[in-house]
């Protein structure tokens, strides 16, 4: 599992991107303490989904469900 906390932007995607790839076969990107993900944050989680599993919050629901995020990965806690 790999927790993330606070925002994911450009500023940080590589420790982020860095993390995943240190990670190997399934994993659960835990974004429920991420307050904001920008386009790059939201890049990084398309190379992965093939093999992550993401569990989110109501917050983040728009940007996940907008970019078509859900269609190719599972994803949890967005209820509302």
């Amino acid at each position: 599992m790999v927790k993330v906390a606070g925002e994911i932007d450009l500023s940080n995607t590589g420790a982020f991107a860095a993390a995943l790839e240190d990670t190997t076969g399934p994993i659960v990107v835990d974004l429920t303490e991420v307050l904001y993900i920008d386009s790059a944050g939201m890049s990084v989680l398309f190379t992965y989904a093939s093999r992550a599993e993401l569990v989110a919050t109501p917050l983040l629901a728009p940007i996940i469900e907008v970019s078509g995020l859900t269609s190719v990965t599972k994803v949890s806690g967005m209820e509302g």
